[in-house]
């Protein structure tokens, strides 16, 4: 692998990491503000300076919504790879939807019906919606092709 590829294999990896920071530092201070009724900069305060068992139990959040990122583009390349149709569903002889794109909808979906906490709740519709954006993006990237 040559010096430019690697390169660009970080700089994907820092911007994923950078984009599940945000989503958790939304959900996790919308869910804050929301419980104390306090300010943006009080959550923001609560998140980091506050508590340390905050802040790892933020910390813990990110890594979880990053790790769950990574996997959903492994299966997601595994798929495209493994499949005939390059990851198409397929009805009749048209391709349609890709199936990276179901994925985080059904998921999304699920999400929606089931009650549970509201930080987690908050925080993987978020993750679900980032993951729909980037089968999204690789639609368009296919179709350029």
């Amino acid at each position: 692998m040559d010096k430019i590829k690697k390169d660009f294999i970080v700089f994907y990896l820092i911007r994923n990491a950078v984009a599940t920071f945000v989503i958790t530092c939304i959900s996790f201070i919308y869910s804050l503000m929301d419980y104390y009724r306090i300010t943006f900069l009080g959550a923001l305060n609560k998140t980091f300076v506050d508590n340390f068992y905050t802040t790892v139990y933020f910390l813990l959040l990110w890594i979880l919504n990053y790790l769950l990122f990574e996997i959903y583009k492994i299966i997601v390349d595994v798929i495209k790879s493994k499949s005939k149709h390059h990851g198409n569903l397929f009805i009749g002889n048209k391709a349609t939807i890709p199936v990276g794109s179901i994925i985080p909808v059904v998921i999304l979906i699920i999400l929606l019906l089931i009650d549970f906490n509201q930080l987690f709740k908050i925080n993987f519709v978020l993750l679900m919606l980032f993951m729909f954006a980037r089968s999204i993006k690789e639609i368009i990237k296919e179709r350029k092709k």
